[in-house]
């Protein structure tokens, strides 16, 4: 997979995760850049495809292939998201409809399905030893849940409507970001007791050639510098302050993230035969 699959599988769970949290902080706006960075991410999707024109071939094998599914979870997202922000925009029904509830519950289910199925893609390998992890499909929900309030905060001075809570949103990014650290650990942790190709991946990411952009990219800068400074964020009173210091923690979030994911597909090896 090249940096396309890469970015799609970055933008599409980002979309999701913002679209859900702007259903949380009931931002009509905010889930509508969701679907979009989502609908973004797909394109690049279509984009590696040898014959774009052939996608509609994907949807013919739900029962047995996690991709085929996907394409469903994306299309039930677009489609019930934007039913659900329709209300918030000035159109159709009101939102405490009963209606409205059933299009907002597929919405939700969708939105977490498409954040978790590319964990289930990868989860199933059992040739790929350190894709092989039933933790794939939580890192990547928490993962994604984080990017995109990342780029909701970074969004936020162009969203009509009422302004944001950044504190509340960073506050909420100090637990998702802790999560993903543990998440990770604990999945390097049980790798290492696994197969070999699955020792060989750690040792790549640790000591060998993507070892100073796992641990200094995915690990400090994405992580552990935003949960070290995130601290000032929830001291500072200026409004202007407060922004400042959370586009400088979402800038090295997403970075971090964009990182993982590549660096995941990257270290995939295959357990030798012999």
């Amino acid at each position: 997979w090249g940096w396309l699959v890469i970015s799609y599988l970055f933008l599409g769970g980002a979309g999701a995760g913002l679209f859900l949290i702007s259903l949380y902080i009931d931002h009509a706006w905010a889930g509508l850049l969701g679907i979009s960075v989502l609908v973004l991410g797909t394109l690049l999707l279509f984009l590696d495809l040898g014959r774009p024109e052939r996608f509609w071939r994907a949807f013919f094998r739900p029962w047995t292939s996690w991709i085929s599914r996907g394409c469903f979870f994306i299309t039930l997202m677009v489609l019930f998201g934007a039913l659900q922000i329709a209300p918030g925009l000035g159109f159709l029904w009101e939102n405490g409809s009963a209606l409205g509830s059933v299009i907002k519950a597929v919405s939700v289910a969708a939105a977490v399905l498409v954040m978790i199925y590319t964990g289930f893609v990868l989860s199933p390998s059992p040739a790929i030893p350190f894709w092989n992890s039933a933790l794939f499909p939580v890192i990547f929900f928490v993962y994604s849940l984080l990017a995109g309030i990342d780029i909701l905060i970074l969004a936020s001075p162009f969203l009509p409507g009422a302004p944001l809570d950044l504190v509340s949103l960073e506050r909420l990014q100090i637990y998702l970001a802790l999560a993903c650290l543990l998440l990770v650990l604990s999945h390097l942790s049980v790798m290492s007791s696994s197969a070999v190709a699955a020792r060989e991946s750690i040792r790549l990411l640790t000591r060998g050639r993507w070892g100073l952009l796992f641990l200094g990219g995915v690990i400090v800068a994405g992580l552990v510098v935003p949960l070290a400074l995130s601290w000032a964020v929830l001291w500072k009173s200026q409004a202007q302050a407060v922004f400042a210091f959370t586009v400088i923690l979402a800038l090295l979030r997403l970075f971090g993230d964009y990182l993982f994911r590549f660096l995941v597909i990257r270290v995939g090896l295959y357990d030798p035969l012999l």
